[in-house]
């Protein structure tokens, strides 16, 4: 392991440990943790998420973090790699493969069997009205509601890859969430009553797995981020009346987790580490309170308008970062704007789209945005004007901030530049001749910016630099020049800053231009 790797894994580790939280260890690749609210349960898959092995079991622990009993179920018949769990009326309702079981939590025997036929992986389980449940099948992506009562079942949704499912009864809502096609691409998704299921906004896509309500309106939702693994995971609260989601760091391979209401803890089975982990919400919350704000680069700005237009961070490796920035797609092709987690690409056609997330950067710098100053501009305002104002805002002049801009613009113009193609990549102040531009009206639109100080000037570039997206994501490109009103502003002043330099041979050969400060030299050299 690389040592910048090992210090990132170090300082994640004393993040979420510095807080109290119970740890249970010894159980068999972990999935899924569910309660009645009073006695709380654990699935365990085996040595396999998928074989008809015959090795899974039920372990119960108590509320406070201590085990009760390793294999608490079955007694009398066999499981294999059970997964999610849900109780009603002292049954344990597991999902195991294209099986659901259920065991009496007091006698432990075996008191309801169902075989669905087409089944293949059967994944999370949730309590729906009236004696049915819902089960999801994340291979199919069929979505089941099952009638426990005469053991019959129909289909009533697919979402490929679908994973975890919660039903809140006072609201009729089902929610459920995915891994996505490339186990990273995942997205939750909603729907109320008899309604069809529509995508939840402003979310990063992750290999999402658990799901839960918080209350009425929120959600909470476990994110491994991709798989294989990256050390760390994230959980997701989602504010169902304003559209918003925070993020939380978390450790790696959460999955089925369990929110109990009365003490305000998160149950969160670890399934690659076996152990059980359980946590206060507001302590979580408070630990994580750092990681926003804090602005992360790849690349310099001298290499890259040097003539190093070749990508050598992959776009998955960044979301890991930030969900909110700007940055250079692979071989000079158009702009890249990062917002809500998602990359989008506005390209020299005009075209704007999102890249797969193996497609590379050669520079980008992104954070994870939450604002701390807010502020609206109703009447119309040009560039120059705006910039204007929000710099008297910008109180420490050498600070670092994130700019994001939404707004109705009259017109705006923005840029981008082909690709190149040919060795030696030409110095970028030489071919402005090829630049792209595009001109909008009447358009709704984000700007996505920053405002960088002189020092970080070469690194980056200083002051104002933004990228625009429209509301509906076909528009884009870096901003020149613009006209709009009826403008929301919202400004984060960096805390820190991380760098991160390319390691390929283009990199390490490159020739930057000598800075001479003859002041530190000075104070270098002691005279």
């Amino acid at each position: 392991m690389k040592l910048r790797n090992m210090l990132i894994a170090a300082f994640i580790c004393i993040s979420l440990n510095s807080f109290s939280q119970q740890v249970i260890n010894g159980f068999a690749m972990p999935e899924s943790v569910t309660s009645d609210g009073k006695r709380f349960f654990v699935s365990n898959q085996g040595q396999d998420f998928s074989s008809r092995d015959s090795d899974g079991f039920i372990s119960e622990i108590s509320a406070d973090g201590k085990l009760v009993e390793l294999k608490f179920a079955p007694i009398e018949s066999v499981l294999h790699a059970p997964k999610g769990m849900a109780i009603e009326h002292n049954i344990l309702y597991v999902a195991d493969l294209e099986r659901v079981l259920g065991f009496d939590i007091n006698t432990r025997k075996t008191v309801f069997e169902l075989s669905i036929p087409k089944a293949i992986m059967l994944n999370d389980i949730c309590l729906l009205e009236n004696g049915f449940i819902g089960i999801t099948d994340t291979y199919s992506g069929n979505i089941y509601k099952v009638n426990t009562r005469t053991k019959s079942f129909e289909i009533i949704g697919n979402i490929p890859t679908i994973n975890g499912i919660s039903f809140n009864k006072n609201t009729n809502q089902l929610a459920v969430c995915t891994n996505g096609k490339t186990l990273g691409e995942g997205a939750v998704y909603i729907k109320t009553g008899n309604e069809d299921f529509r995508q939840l906004p402003n979310i990063s896509n992750g290999f999402f797995d658990g799901i839960v309500w918080i209350d009425d309106s929120r959600l909470l939702l476990s994110d491994w981020v991709t798989f294989p693994t990256k050390g760390y995971g994230k959980l997701w609260f989602y504010d169902l009346k304003n559209q918003q989601a925070e993020m939380l760091l978390t450790e790696e391979s959460i999955a089925d987790i369990y929110y109990d209401s009365a003490t305000q803890k998160i149950y969160m089975p670890q399934m690659q580490k076996n152990k059980v982990i359980i946590t206060d919400k507001k302590e979580l919350e408070t630990v994580n309170k750092e990681k926003y704000n804090r602005l992360y680069q790849y690349g310099i700005a001298d290499a890259f308008v040097g003539g190093l237009y070749r990508g050598t961070l992959p776009l998955k490796d960044l979301k890991l970062k930030g969900d909110f920035g700007l940055g250079a797609p692979d071989m000079l092709d158009g702009e890249l704007t990062i917002l809500d987690g998602k990359v989008y690409q506005t390209k020299a056609t005009g075209e704007t789209v999102e890249p797969e997330n193996d497609f590379k950067t050669s520079m980008s710098f992104v954070t994870f945005f939450k604002a701390d100053t807010v502020f609206n501009v109703e009447n119309a305002v040009g560039e120059k004007a705006l910039w204007e104002q929000i710099s008297e805002v910008l109180k420490n002049k050498n600070a670092m901030y994130a700019i994001k801009i939404t707004g109705k613009f009259d017109h705006i113009k923005t840029r981008a530049f082909p690709s190149v193609k040919n060795e030696p990549f030409p110095v970028i102040t030489t071919i402005f001749d090829t630049q792209k531009f595009f001109e909008f009206s009447d358009t709704q639109g984000i700007l996505v910016g920053y405002h960088l100080p002189e020092y970080l000037n070469g690194i980056n570039s200083k002051g104002f630099h933004y990228h625009f997206l429209s509301s509906n994501k076909t528009q884009g490109g870096h901003v020149l020049d613009f006209t709009a009103r009826n403008l929301t502003i919202e400004i984060a002043e960096m805390k820190s800053f991380e760098l991160n330099i390319p390691t390929d041979k283009y990199f390490q050969n490159f020739k930057f231009d000598t800075k001479d400060n003859e002041a530190l030299k000075r104070v270098e050299q002691g005279k």
